[in-house]
């Protein structure tokens, strides 16, 4: 097995929030709608005020105090002018030999509602009840119907409260991509040995990059459909250096063992170089694109997207450009339809991707004692194409600063196949270099050679978002891409010649590192 990379991704687990988004304080006063959770900007819910109890009143072990779920799902309760309102008591599962005493409320103008119907969405019968008869919160966020759908199998929105989500989502980066981690070696020299180029100068200049994604949201908005395109295609990078009468060498020692004939006898391509050239020029060409498709979930214990309007848009109306009409739109932190409120947001894929790198490079020596590159010049030529498929897990982090900003931490790690192809070449338009312990025919080094093995591929993203609508959201971070097991141009020059097959072999075993810093948006995410 050739060279894996292990990279970092990022799973976590636990309780998702219910919303980012600053709530519409109407909602709360409509009387005919009951939310099954709040997205009301984060304000953590009061703890409610116990009744007294009398002391011959005992309850089961462990169901004397409400827990912190449970005390969550509670809706916060009107407080009329004058009076105290008191949470019910959760109903407990009587105990052998138990009377329960009747206990009367202190005003018995205010009426007491059961946790099961504060807990229960419009549209559903009952919620879940946990092992000590309790309401869970959880399971039945799980259980409710999806505030959000228009029609099926979900649940129709109520008049007031989270709208249908808009299924389609979108959004765009422009990445500005740096290479890491490139080899010092040096590439040419002048006859006393000065560095005069080294592979790290053959990084392209044009770090320019972008991606974009398309998706839909189903089941009920408890899923996603993700489909994301990344493309890196710098300008060819070009190095000519002169000889200022100092000389020039292609530092290879194993080009000592290859030989080309160009008509006046046969040399060592090491001496050609070393001897004849009066400039080396230097060309490499990199392409790097990506295609991956990831089903999205949003969380544990039955979270699921909700449509909102709020904040108001910035144009003013719908969600800006385009409107969103009858439909609403969220982001990444938008309202979930949860238990339990807070400012995590987590968010996990499982996807499929296609990663191709392709590495060209061009060493060409001008020998044949005219100005320019010619037919009679020579030209050393060493191409990759990388192409990578595979399975890859991914989890996002998003914590909400406010109602409007959140910090993003986000990872992909993946295991592929990398079906690797490697050309080599070292000739003149008329004459073919070729191995001295093979001879010409045999050993001619004009080869192309294919492998298939195992290749890691990793990202890591750390960034922040500002939701400027409830449409639009604008993100800027950095980003750090690592694959490993792959085979670039300048790693597989060859290091030796002892046959034409040895010298042509495919080497993935190089690692290319990209990070930079990226700016960009999402819609409806």
């Amino acid at each position: 097995m050739r060279h894996f990379a292990i990279a970092l991704g990022f799973s976590f687990g636990g309780i998702v929030a219910l919303d980012c988004a600053a709530g519409n304080p109407a909602d709360a006063d409509n009387g005919t709608y009951q939310a099954p959770a709040r997205w009301n900007n984060f304000r953590r819910p009061t703890s409610p005020i116990q009744p007294n109890r009398p002391s011959n009143n005992a309850l089961p072990f462990g169901a004397s105090v409400q827990s912190v779920a449970t005390q969550n799902a509670i809706e916060n309760l009107p407080h009329p002018e004058g009076h105290r309102v008191y949470p019910p008591a959760p109903t407990m599962p009587t105990a052998p030999g138990y009377a329960p005493q009747h206990n009367h409320h202190p005003d018995p103008s205010v009426a007491v509602q059961s946790p099961v119907a504060a807990q229960a969405p419009a549209g559903s019968s009952g919620a879940p009840c946990d092992s000590y008869g309790c309401t869970s919160p959880y399971a039945a966020a799980a259980a409710a119907p999806w505030q959000g759908a228009a029609s099926g199998s979900c649940a129709t929105a109520p008049a007031r409260g989270p709208r249908p989500i808009s299924p389609w989502f979108g959004g765009s980066n422009l990445l500005f991509w740096n290479i890491a981690g490139s080899d010092n070696t040096p590439l040419v020299t002048d006859d006393s040995s000065m560095v005069l180029l080294r592979n790290r100068d053959l990084e392209p200049t044009d770090d320019t990059s972008f991606d974009v994604h398309a998706g839909r949201y189903f089941g009920c908005g408890q899923y996603a459909i993700d489909v994301g395109y990344m493309l890196w295609d710098p300008e060819c990078l070009c190095r000519q250096v002169p000889d200022s009468g100092a000389g020039l060498r292609l530092i290879n020692p194993a080009l000592q063992t290859a030989s080309i004939n160009r008509g006046g006898g046969a040399t060592t391509v090491y001496d050609d170089y070393d001897m004849n050239a009066a400039s080396i020029q230097v060309i490499r060409d990199l392409r790097i694109q990506s295609l991956e498709v990831n089903l999205v979930g949003f969380g544990l214990m039955g979270a699921r997207r909700l449509g909102s309007g709020s904040p108001a848009s910035i144009w003013g109306g719908g969600c800006g450009i385009g409107g969103c009409k009858d439909k609403a739109c969220g982001s990444a932190i938008g309202p979930l339809a949860r238990a339990a409120g807070g400012r995590l947001r987590i968010q996990n894929s499982h996807g499929f991707r296609w990663f191709q790198l392709e590495d060209e490079l061009e060493i060409g020596g001008d020998v044949d004692g005219m100005t320019g590159y010619g037919a009679n010049d020579l030209y050393y030529k060493s191409i990759t194409e990388n192409n990578l498929f595979g399975y890859q897990f991914g989890s996002r982090l998003s914590y909400c600063m406010g109602s409007r900003a959140m910090f993003n931490l986000g990872g992909k790690i993946g295991v592929y196949g990398n079906d690797a192809e490697f050309f080599h070449s070292i000739t003149t338009t008329t004459a073919t270099g070729y191995t001295n312990s093979q001879g010409a025919g045999a050993g001619d080094l004009y080869t192309r050679q294919s492998d298939i093995s195992v290749a890691g591929l990793g990202e890591l993203d750390l960034g922040l978002g500002y939701r400027i609508s409830n449409c639009w959201t604008i993100n800027g971070g950095y980003r750090v891409l690592a694959a490993c097991g792959v085979a670039t141009a300048v790693g597989q020059m060859p290091t030796e010649y002892t046959s034409a097959a040895s010298a042509g072999s495919v080497r993935a075993d190089d690692c290319l590192i990209l990070h930079g810093a990226y700016v960009g948006f999402d819609y409806n995410w």
